[in-house]
């Protein structure tokens, strides 16, 4: 495909455009009142083998260039310098000197196009446009003038003719030589000239038995029909008559021979003679259905098309009505029609009905009728049937696909709104609930990225057809799009009835799905709004579902959470928060927080995680936990995380400056910020705008966002360790993560979560869990970090059995950059943890 240039118009063709030789090249006028789009255009047109005569920019001299120079084709813009613009300067070229103008403009608005349209253009590109289009363009209008030429000299040749004699009139003197001959004489014996030869050589004729007859001689008139031989062999009926030409003595002085052209008259008479012939082959071999139908509806005749149709031969279908093949719906239209034909109402009808056929197949037509005049014959319809089945069948499926989700096959939002309108109508009526259901396939996301789109519509798929096996007849299954799924429950009595129906869907996707040969798990997360209980339209029982699944999604997943009051305030604070993001960095609201992480070997700070803070206008000190589901769904995300990431590494650049101590900082980052492509660029940039050494920047994915094992993640991390980057698994313990899968992207540390720290010293269970996470990451030698660390003995435990750092309330709280350094200092001091005057950060 050629690329626009820079003024609008196309690239001059370097390829696949065939040039015209230079003594053929159409002369072409370009109107343009940019100079560089003109320069620009004319260069093309040469490149393309067209010949520019002159290049203008107003109405003016287009005109003047025009009458002078008659040129082939006009390039004409709208918009040009002076008080005529394009429009006007074609009107009068095209009505003065009738040279083909083609517009070339920016303007397509209706207004415009009007007015061009009424200039009677030979064509109309709107910038800017393709090399092709362009060339296309001028082939077309050229071909059209030179169309358009040629009918004008066949009109003027034309009216030449009407002006004379129509039959042939040739005169010849007393010698029997042609004097004079009209154009009809000349053609009619094909020959160029009659002039000087002998009347007797040129015009020769034959009776009906092919003997010659002779010409008439001086005072001999004759006239009558014959066969005339042609100069060009040809044996043409005429009828003629010749007598002799005198003068006022009644002197001879030739003959006068008036021959008239009766071909057209023979082949009339021939074509009636075989229009019968030619009506009934054309009847039977028509590849519409065709019959004659008499005023009772029965049929007179009938072709083959419509036998094949009906799958009745000819003589079992003639005689028999057409209400046999049609149900009493379709054929009383069919007989309104009739009646509107035969009282004059229309002389011709169309309609669709229903045929049955003589197996019972149902063929819908689209059928035309008229009725054929009666003269002393009985009156008869003529009726064209043509199959429209599979229009028919196209048209059902586009309905369906207009109601219908196109991946999954049930109703789509058009759908799921106009029956949600009919049932909560009939809801209202009988006074019973109605329950409607949010439902989301939990951690989808992971699903496309680790399997691949095609097993993730394939997964969807499932998922509609277990919910429709899941559910009542009565109830409606619906897709909103993505993973989201909506059920509405017609007539349950409580909250049980629709309990009993979700724990049916929550087991039924639970089962293991095998996809190519991949066992994938499903889990989905539901919420759920009540009619009259909750709203009494649909719109907000959706909005208050959504917030239930919200909540639920907040609640770890796989569950279902019913709409509660509440919901709606949280629903309302993720809106607020929502646009209030948007403005955060703008106001500086934003300010980093931090934690140190101890060395458990040695007692002192090792490290740092930078965890931000939002100073909120109206809702005071938020922390991350109440902000940052809102932040990975906003288009704040990429450019909020960039700050972070610089925000961090210029603490840690300033802390390594001021102590001794070389001090890490780890910083999280969401899954959507990794897959991005862009975290790779930020860190880049915020080490080189701060100075901090790469060694001394960690980079922590959540676990519970689990990337993909593919090579866009595998890129990256390799990528951020050529940095000297560190990458840590935050929350460790809380997820899916396999060994191999750690084993796979190799980070270089874990960090367990606080929800298996606490009380490790005394519960059994968590206790084992902790011991194996950290078994296995010595065997991948991996760095652990023990997060949520509050006493003592839960310190001394994790040291006992090999965790390399701790993190927790233990040692700080997260506080503001000023506070951390001043923590530090004392820390640096005390060569050890800081005492419990701290706690209170």
């Amino acid at each position: 495909m050629t690329q626009q240039s820079t003024t609008g118009l196309a690239q001059s063709p370097t390829q696949g455009v065939p040039r015209y030789c230079p003594q053929t090249s159409p002369t072409v006028l370009v109107v343009e009142d940019e100079s560089v789009v003109a320069m620009d255009l004319q260069c093309q047109l040469r490149d393309m083998g067209y010949r520019v005569c002159a290049c203008v920019d107003n109405g003016r001299e287009a005109i003047e260039h025009a009458r002078a120079e008659r040129p082939d084709l006009i390039l004409m813009d709208i918009v040009l310098r002076g008080e005529l613009d394009g429009v006007a300067a074609a009107s009068i070229i095209g009505a003065e000197l009738q040279i083909p103008v083609l517009f070339l403009t920016a303007y397509s608005d209706d207004q415009t196009v009007a007015r061009a349209a009424a200039a009677m253009p030979y064509g109309y590109l709107t910038k800017p446009f393709q090399a092709r289009e362009l060339r296309a363009g001028i082939e077309v209008a050229l071909r059209k003038a030179e169309v358009e030429r040629s009918l004008r000299d066949s009109q003027r040749w034309l009216v030449s003719v009407l002006q004379g004699v129509g039959d042939a009139v040739i005169a010849t003197g007393i010698d029997g030589r042609v004097d004079l001959a009209n154009r009809a004489a000349e053609e009619l014996l094909g020959m160029a000239s009659l002039r000087g030869r002998s009347a007797v050589d040129v015009v020769r004729l034959e009776d009906g038995a092919g003997a010659a007859l002779a010409m008439p001689v001086h005072d001999n008139p004759r006239s009558g029909a014959a066969m005339l031989l042609t100069h060009d062999g040809l044996r043409v009926p005429v009828d003629y008559s010749a007598g002799p030409i005198c003068d006022e003595r009644d002197h001879l002085m030739g003959m006068t021979i008036v021959l008239h052209d009766e071909r057209e008259r023979v082949a009339f008479e021939q074509r009636l003679a075989h229009s019968e012939h030619r009506f009934r082959g054309a009847f039977d071999h028509a590849p519409l259905g065709l019959a004659l139908v008499d005023r009772d509806n029965r049929y007179v005749r009938v072709n083959r098309a419509l036998c094949r149709m009906l799958d009745v031969p000819e003589h079992e279908l003639v005689g028999l009505p057409q209400d046999d093949f049609g149900d009493a719906a379709d054929n009383a239209i069919e007989g309104a029609f009739q009646q509107d034909l035969l009282s004059g109402r229309s002389e011709a009808v169309q309609y669709e009905r229903r045929y049955r056929t003589r197996d019972g197949r149902a063929l819908w037509a689209l059928v035309s009728s008229t009725l054929l005049p009666s003269n002393q014959d009985p009156q008869h319809f003529l009726v064209q049937i043509n199959d429209v089945s599979e229009r028919k069948r196209a048209e059902d499926e586009l309905a369906h696909l207009a109601h219908h989700d196109a991946l999954t096959g049930v109703a789509n939002r058009t759908m799921l709104a106009e029956q949600v309108e009919h049932e909560l109508a009939v809801a209202r009526r009988r006074g019973a609930r109605l329950a409607v259901v949010f439902i989301d396939l939990d951690y989808f996301k992971h699903i496309n990225d680790s399997y691949g789109h095609e097993v993730g519509d394939q997964v969807l798929k499932e998922l509609a057809l277990r919910l429709t096996r899941s559910v009542r007849a009565i109830d409606i299954v619906a897709r909103m799009g993505g993973d989201e799924f909506v059920v509405v429950l017609s007539e349950v009595s409580d909250a049980r009835d629709v309990l009993a129906l979700t724990d049916k869907l929550r087991l039924e996707c639970a089962r293991a799905l095998h996809v190519n040969g991949q066992e994938v798990r499903m889990a989905v997360s539901m919420g759920v709004s009540l009619f009259p209980d909750d709203a009494h339209d649909f719109r907000t029982l959706l909005r208050f579902a959504d917030s239930a699944l919200y909540q639920a999604k907040g609640e770890g997943r796989n569950n279902v959470q019913f709409y509660h009051p509440e919901l709606s305030a949280r629903m309302d604070l993720r809106v607020r928060l929502g646009a209030g993001l948007r403005l955060a960095l703008e106001r500086d609201e934003l300010e980093m927080y931090y934690q140190p992480i101890i060395g458990l070997a040695e007692g002192t700070p090792v490290a740092a995680e930078a965890l931000l803070r939002w100073h909120h206008p109206e809702l005071g000190l938020l922390g991350p936990d109440i902000f940052l589901p809102v932040l990975e769904e906003s288009s704040m995300g990429d450019e909020i995380g960039a700050w972070i990431i610089h925000a961090a590494c210029a603490q840690a650049a300033r802390m390594n400056t001021l102590g001794a101590r070389r001090l890490r900082m780890a910083v999280n980052v969401t899954a959507a910020q990794f897959k991005s492509g862009k975290l790779v660029a930020t860190v880049e940039h915020a080490l080189q705008a701060t100075g901090l050494e790469s060694n001394l920047l960690c980079i922590e994915i959540t676990e519970q966002h689990q990337l993909a094992d593919n090579e866009q993640t595998r890129s990256t991390m390799a990528t951020l360790r050529k940095l000297g980057v560190l990458v840590a698994i935050d929350d460790f313990g809380t997820g899916y993560s396999s060994l191999g899968y750690i084993s796979r992207l190799r980070p270089d540390e874990l960090k367990v979560d606080k929800s298996l720290v606490a009380d490790v010293d005394i519960d059994p269970e968590r206790a084992g869990l902790v011991v194996a996470a950290l078994a296995m990451a010595r065997s991948l030698r991996l760095m652990v970090v023990a997060e949520g660390v509050e006493t003592e003995t839960e310190q001394a435990f994790l040291r006992a059995h090999g965790c390399d750092m701790a993190q927790g309330y233990l040692h700080a709280r997260p506080i503001p950059a000023p506070e951390f350094e001043a923590w530090m200092a004392r820390a640096g001091q005390a060569g050890a943890r800081p005492v419990s005057d701290t706690a209170p950060f």
